[in-house]
């Protein structure tokens, strides 16, 4: 179970890494809409960078699970 869960936080992560601008019209639309450009910008930004997080946390989640048994 805890691979399955690794291996879905993996994949959102890199989901969210790769495509900020459309993780962020799935799931903050109306947030990104009101922004301006530049704040537009700002928040791609932090989409990007929870995605490299989400990614890191799940390779290492996997990592713990398999290194130890859990």
């Amino acid at each position: 179970m805890n691979i399955v869960v690794s291996t879905a936080a993996l994949a959102l992560g890199l989901f969210v890494a790769t495509a900020p601008a459309r993780a962020a019209k799935i799931w903050s639309s109306e947030r990104l809409k009101k922004l301006t450009p530049g704040g537009q910008v700002w928040f791609l930004r932090c989409y990007r960078v929870l995605g490299v997080m989400l990614s890191v946390a799940g390779l290492l989640f996997a990592f713990d699970t398999i290194r130890y048994g859990s």
